[in-house]
């Protein structure tokens, strides 16, 4: 097999008076697994099926390895999709299945016979072949979805929320396979899904989509970190905002007055002038919490907030923490639990503790002259 590279150019596709896709242009690398990732509604699902020929954009282009297949039926693009309801033919056995597009194109039985047992060999579904689907688990049967699209060997290969239907420990193990299948095969993946987790597990790279537009692309680690916008940045993950008027600004910190707290540091990831709003998020598991005042000698920009615990939840490996500051600013403080010698006096509901960060683990999304 070999991947292709995906070129989508200012796709707009609309049903009726809504618009489901405004100018969406993205290109997908050779053998990448790319994330298509927002909420639903957003337009990933149409823009899937416009990649796989299912539907007609109103306008746009879309080109594998510089060639366009817009005006090509679905079996012309060398392209398969797999759908979250497996799609599979109850009446025929796992093996069948996997044969049949084998059988459409006429193959020999010997070629069938090769290529069947290596991709349910690759799902490991060898020792399956006889069952029908009836007789398969959820997870069995996205496998065998899994063989029978890439038996065909697909140039790219579409995934249209594929786990959706799977219980959440299946479906992190499903996502291991996908890992490891998208490693072995070398294609262009494209994954559909509107969970964070997902996309952030396995994607070389994900684009963010929201109404229609496509809001970030980049690596898991830069839409995490890194976030273009407010959106992004709640959508992927839990996350704080701290916004305020720009007081002053140096080199590399500014510092915003924020209503109800005070002055706050933060580092400058845009050009930002005196006078400015700004919106900082900070993620949860980045800010310490503690029934003693932080030792941040020789860290004067820390940022150090006290408040009352209003709320915890104990989620096993680790306590979300709801902290309620004296001016009701809520903030989320997450912390892994850990045991050393040094560790800090346990918290509990309704303690008075301090919350701290430094201004390095926050991210400047927002900015609006002024």
């Amino acid at each position: 097999m070999k991947g292709s590279v995906v070129l989508i150019n200012d796709i707009n596709k609309s049903f009726g008076e809504s618009r489901i896709l405004n100018n969406v242009s993205l290109e997908i690398k050779k053998g990448e697994f790319f994330s298509l990732l927002g909420p639903s509604g957003c337009g990933k699902t149409t823009l899937l099926r416009i990649i796989a020929g299912f539907e007609t954009p109103d306008s746009g282009d879309i080109k594998l390895d510089n060639t366009s297949i817009i005006n090509l039926q679905p079996n012309e693009r060398h392209v398969n999709t797999i759908f979250q309801n497996y799609a599979l033919f109850p009446h025929l056995s796992v093996y069948e299945n996997v044969a049949f597009p084998l059988r459409l194109q006429k193959k020999s039985e010997k070629i069938i016979n090769e290529e069947v047992r290596k991709y349910l060999s690759m799902v490991k579904l060898e020792d399956h072949i006889k069952k029908m689907p009836s007789q398969l688990s959820g997870g069995q049967k996205q496998r065998v979805s899994i063989a029978r699209a890439l038996v065909l060997q697909p140039n790219v290969l579409l995934l249209d929320e594929p786990l959706s239907a799977l219980d959440a420990k299946l479906r992190q193990h499903m996502l291991i396979e996908l890992d490891s299948i998208h490693d072995q095969v070398g294609i262009t993946f494209i994954f559909v899904t509107h969970d964070q987790q997902e996309a952030l597990s396995v994607s070389d790279r994900v684009a963010v989509m929201h109404q229609g537009v496509v809001l970030q692309v980049g690596t898991p680690s830069q839409i995490y970190e890194s976030p273009g916008n407010s959106f992004v940045a709640d959508f992927i993950g839990e996350t704080n905002f701290i916004e305020g008027t720009v007081v002053s600004v140096d080199d590399k910190m500014g510092v915003m007055n924020v209503d109800g707290i005070g002055k706050v540091n933060f580092y400058l990831d845009k050009p930002v002038k005196t006078g400015d709003f700004v919106r900082v998020t900070v993620r949860p598991e980045k800010i310490r919490i503690t029934k003693e005042y932080p030792k941040i000698e020789g860290h004067p920009h820390t940022i150090v907030l006290n408040g009352i615990v209003d709320e915890l939840i104990y989620t096993g490996f680790q306590t979300k923490f709801f902290v309620h500051l004296d001016s009701k600013v809520l903030f989320k403080v997450f912390k892994q639990h850990v045991k050393y010698f040094m560790d800090e006096t346990p918290i509990n509901w309704k303690d008075p503790v301090y919350i701290w960060w430094n201004p390095a683990d926050g991210y400047l999304v927002e900015v609006e002259p002024r």
